[in-house]
């Protein structure tokens, strides 16, 4: 079994009961202090329900989501004080989010971009070919009547013609740029597209005949839509490209690093589960999961 809430890493963290009342529903039943009391708590440290409350409506946020910041920050900040980085254990959270920044960072310190190796980012960019790859893309503009009958598919076609007529398409577009022609009833729409994959969000019969066209400049054919008929044009097409290890070398750095951090951070949360440092009061689960709208079991 385990719950739906990543405790931490550190102290005996503790959920006690929080009932689905709101405060404006305990009225004046309610016991004196009753919004205060303790939703978890992390050793010595007790987070209350008006406190979680308050966090959530500041940041727009779910109970449990609430509730799982709190518990975060007070944990690091616990794991920041028992490593030497603070000499007062002050309540203050300002003082907290300086303890957690002071611990990232003796963590940032031993794993910076810098400290990668020529050999790790080698190895690294013989392992990830295929992610430094760009596949082709083709940049394209249109010029689109908003309609499905005949009507609009003979104005598409008629457009059609012209731009595979002129000499500079372009100049076509520029005069379909501001709408239909005076006197057709028509909508009509020029469009620039931004360069696009064969994976692009484009329905399926536009992206067919934009990347089956052997060469750039206008289509063949029409092209229907759910919008409408389209006369496309081919603007650029870019082949696809292999980036170099020069091209990737600085991101790559970046992001091993972090992939580094993020492992030093799990193996210390791991390290102290294992010392059995992080404890859960069932009883205090059971009556806070029972609360609506705040975090559910799963086994």
């Amino acid at each position: 079994m385990r719950i739906i809430i990543t405790i931490g890493i550190l102290g005996a963290v503790t959920l006690v009961g929080c009932e689905s009342r709101t405060k404006d529903d305990l009225g004046s039943e309610a016991p004196s202090g009753i919004a205060a009391r303790p939703v978890a708590r992390v050793g010595p440290r007790e987070i209350g329900v008006e406190e979680v409350e308050d966090l959530a409506a500041a940041d727009g946020m779910v109970p449990e989501a609430a509730v799982q910041r709190l518990i975060d920050a007070e944990v690091l900040a616990q794991e920041a004080e028992r490593l030497g980085l603070s000499v007062d254990r002050e309540a203050e959270r300002a003082i907290e989010r300086l303890m957690v920044r002071a611990m990232l960072h003796d963590m940032e310190e031993e794993n910076t971009p810098e400290s990668i190796s020529e050999k790790e980012l080698r190895e690294d960019y013989a392992l990830h070919q295929d992610k430094f790859r760009i596949p082709e893309r083709r940049r394209s503009w249109h010029i689109l009547v908003k309609d499905e009958g005949a009507e609009a598919k003979a104005l598409a076609a008629s457009i059609l013609r012209e731009l595979q007529q002129a000499k500079d398409p372009y100049t076509v577009y520029e005069r379909y740029a501001e709408g239909a022609p005076k006197g057709v009833s028509l909508e009509v729409l020029a469009e620039e597209l931004p360069p696009v994959t064969k994976d692009a969000g484009l329905e399926k019969p536009f992206k067919d005949e934009l990347f089956g066209a052997k060469s750039e400049g206008p289509l063949k054919r029409l092209v229907e839509t759910s919008y409408g008929w389209h006369a496309v044009v081919v603007a650029e097409i870019l082949p696809a490209e292999q980036l170099s290890f020069a091209d990737v070398e600085e991101a790559s750095r970046l992001r091993i690093s972090q992939a580094k951090r993020t492992a030093l951070l799990v193996q210390t949360v791991q390290a102290l589960k294992a010392e059995g440092l992080v404890h859960y009061d069932e009883e205090g689960v059971e009556r806070l999961l029972s609360g609506t709208g705040l975090p559910e079991r799963a086994d």
